[in-house]
């Protein structure tokens, strides 16, 4: 497929999102002043999270994406409904996402991450890790340093490749 093939078909799914995103509006949230509506509805029912309702929801579609993908052709839905009721999931989990952040977009200097620096260290600025800490200035290692390089992350590599 050319570029010039791609946008064309990229224009046509995203207008096939939003027509999908809108009817699902008046189908399922009925509430045009909350768009999260029926997720926040289920939440309450089930005591759950809103993001964890939608989440369920979606794998639905990707549960039979993947038996597309596996040669079960012949399903309820096509699957380029499937992929497009993705789409919708993925866009409003994201509204979700920002509207708790409180963010109308991501910003490029990480400020939530530096929230949870600030959060987390303690009065002396600094940012007790294993094997050393984080100081306005720079890392400073409690230990050898060339300790602290090979301890490393912590995390084991695993020979192990696959799925559980």
């Amino acid at each position: 497929m050319k570029h010039s093939q791609m946008h064309k078909l990229m224009d046509k799914i995203l207008k096939e999102v939003t027509v999908t995103r809108d009817s699902g509006q008046k189908e399922y949230a009925h509430d045009e002043s909350d768009v999260f509506a029926n997720f926040n509805r289920v939440a309450n029912l089930l005591e759950e999270d809103r993001k964890k309702v939608l989440m369920t929801y979606m794998l639905k579609h990707i549960d039979g994406i993947a038996a597309y993908v596996k040669g079960h052709k012949s399903q309820r839905e096509d699957v380029t409904g499937r992929i497009t009721d993705c789409i919708v999931y993925l866009m409003l989990l994201w509204g979700m996402i920002e509207e708790e952040d409180g963010t109308i977009s991501r910003k490029e200097d990480n400020a939530p991450l530096h929230d949870v620096f600030k959060a987390i260290s303690n009065e002396d600025k600094r940012l007790f890790m294993d094997g050393g800490c984080s100081a306005p200035n720079g890392v400073q290692a409690n230990d050898n340093l060339q300790k602290v390089r090979q301890k490393g992350s912590g995390i084991e590599k695993s020979e192990e490749v696959g799925t559980a």
